[in-house]
Order: structure tokens, then C-alpha cells, then sequence
């Protein structure tokens, strides 16, 4: 038995090591492992590398012996190779899966970026790391085809792009009084933010918020606040109950007002009541806010990649 599959035999969970013990299980990753480096010479992932990755993602797989025919260890060796940042790793990922990349930008044409600076951001999502976390890359387990993780992970990056892309062009339609309605501030705040700060913090937390509400959510409360329709009206339109209509409104301001708190609490960093406070000053003229930004055209879509 080879000295690095001792590693990943020692490194995994005790009800695990039975089936890592097997001979032909070891020769199996063995022989595939030797396939990968020959397929990508010049990768700088140690044998000591690639077992304390596998002991790992081997430790998180709830029952081994179901999972272990989905390990994929090509496609592992080639995912940890792009976690290190090597351009010539990441150069062979994008060549080996261009039609699946190719494919999820499709489906964001739509946003006003080119396809050339959607692909730089989706690659700096997926192969740079950030905020103190590896490349989102290093993510994936190994068990399942790196086709199908990719797929997921660059839809829903490229949601997160186009919904940070969608906010920014909401917040350009909210004028400076628009959310900022507060007769007074408590003098924590007022004390560590100007009226001009604490306005652009409201605006962006806001357009985030409508950003990332559902398809049904905004197109509901486009018609009630921007059409006027009632909600006899909209249930007629989209054949569904007066009650439905009457939920879906109802949790789409809640959901506004929630998430802009909890926007604002990341942003801002004060305490609880005088986050309650802004929130509420800032809910009691949303109805305003909402008009505005709901004859966007960025909100007029169904689904969030063909609104984009």
C-alpha cells in the first residue's frame, strides 16, 4: 500500500478505515490519481497534498460505502490544483468545462457588463479567495462530477453578480429623501454617521432588499403600488386566489423590511434599538421608495438569470 494512502486511511473516521483498508479500493484511487497527473503535468499538488484533501472530504461523507462509487478523483486533484491559483490550473478548468461556463453566462446576457467582465468576476468568485475563506473552488467534495458542482456554484454566483448589479441600479433610482424620513436619531447615530452617510446606507440596504425578493414577490407589488391594481385584479391575472395575492404582499414587505435591517446591521454595525428605529422610520415612507424603483426595467422579468 502506498505510504500517501496510509495518510488518507489514518486521516479518515474510525467506522470508515474497513472500506479504505480494501486493497482494490486503494489501487482503484491510486491508479486514478497517477492518470490525473498525467493528464495535468504540471500540477503542484503533493501526493501528502491530495490524501490530507481526500481524508477530509472522505470525514464529511455521511455513509461512505453509497458514496464512495461517486468519487470523482480527477476531477478532486484538478479542483485542488485551481485552490492553489496556478493560472495554468485554472487555463485547464476553463478549457475543460468552456461549455458549461458558456452556458450559465448565457443566461445573465442581459446585464449591463460585458460577457468578457462577467467571465473575469465569475473566475475571481470561484478561484480567488476572500474575506479570510479559501477559492470557492476548494469546496468541492470530490463525490459527484466537478460538471455538476460547477453548474450550481457559477448559477448561483452569477445570481449574486447580477442581484449586486440589479441593487446598485436600484439605488440609483431613490432619491436622497426618499427612505431618510426620520424626524430624529438616537446620538449614537447621530454622533458616528452624517444624514449623508446614514441615507446612502438606507439606499443600498433598500435596493438590496428589493434586489433579492422573489420574481412573484416584486411582480405583485409592481401591480399593486405602480398599476394599482386591487387584489381581486392580480388574482384574476395570475388565476390564483385573493388570499394568495394578499400573503404574497404581505411577506414581500416583510421580507423588505427584514432583510433591509439586516443590511443595514452588517453596514452600520449599531445597536438593536437604534436599528429598530431607522427601519421603522425609513418602512413608514417605503410605499414611495417602492414606486420609484418598481418601474425599473431591470424588475419587469420572471426568473432572476433571464431578469438580469
Amino acid at each position: 500500500m502506498n505510504p500517501w494512502w496510509n495518510k488518507v486511511v489514518a486521516g479518515a473516521p474510525v467506522d470508515a478505515r474497513p472500506l479504505l483498508q480494501e486493497a482494490a479500493v486503494g489501487d482503484r484511487v491510486a491508479r486514478e490519481l497517477e492518470a490525473a497527473r498525467a493528464k495535468f503535468p504540471g500540477a503542484s499538488i503533493s501526493d501528502a497534498q491530495f490524501a490530507e484533501a481526500l481524508a477530509k472530504r472522505i470525514a464529511s461523507q455521511k455513509d461512505l460505502s453509497s458514496a464512495w462509487a461517486r468519487l470523482r478523483v480527477e476531477d478532486l486533484f484538478l479542483a485542488l490544483w485551481c485552490a492553489t491559483g496556478d493560472a495554468r490550473a485554472i487555463s485547464a478548468f476553463e478549457q475543460i468545462h468552456r461549455a458549461d461556463i458558456d452556458g450559465a453566462l448565457a443566461r445573465f446576457r442581459r446585464l449591463a457588463v460585458t460577457g468578457d467582465e462577467l467571465r473575469q468576476t465569475l473566475r475571481i468568485k470561484l478561484f480567488v479567495a476572500s474575506e479570510g475563506r479559501l477559492p470557492r473552488i476548494g469546496d468541492y467534495s470530490g463525490f459527484g462530477f466537478l460538471q455538476n458542482w460547477l453548474r450550481v456554484t457559477a448559477l448561483r454566483a452569477l445570481v449574486d453578480i447580477a442581484r449586486s448589479e440589479k441593487a446598485r441600479k436600484l439605488e440609483e433610482l431613490l432619491a436622497d429623501d426618499d427612505l431618510l424620513g426620520m424626524p430624529s436619531l438616537g446620538p449614537d447615530v447621530a454622533s458616528r454617521y452624517s444624514r449623508e452617510v446614514l441615507s446612502r446606507a438606507i439606499k443600498q440596504a433598500f435596493a438590496k432588499a428589493v434586489a433579492g425578493l422573489g420574481p412573484r414577490q416584486r411582480n405583485f407589488l409592481r401591480h399593486a403600488q405602480v398599476d394599482g391594481l386591487t387584489l381581486d385584479q392580480i388574482a384574476a391575472l395570475y388565476s390564483v386566489h385573493r388570499a394568495t395575492v394578499a400573503r404574497t404582499l404581505a411577506q414581500a414587505r416583510a421580507d423588505l423590511t427584514e432583510s433591509t435591517r439586516k443590511e443595514l446591521g452588517h453596514a452600520l454595525g449599531i445597536d438593536e434599538d437604534s436599528l429598530d428605529s431607522i427601519v421603522r422610520s425609513a418602512d413608514s415612507r417605503i410605499d414611495l421608495s417602492l414606486s420609484r424603483v418598481l418601474k425599473a426595467p431591470e424588475l419587469a422579468n420572471g426568473s432572476e438569470g433571464d431578469d438580469a
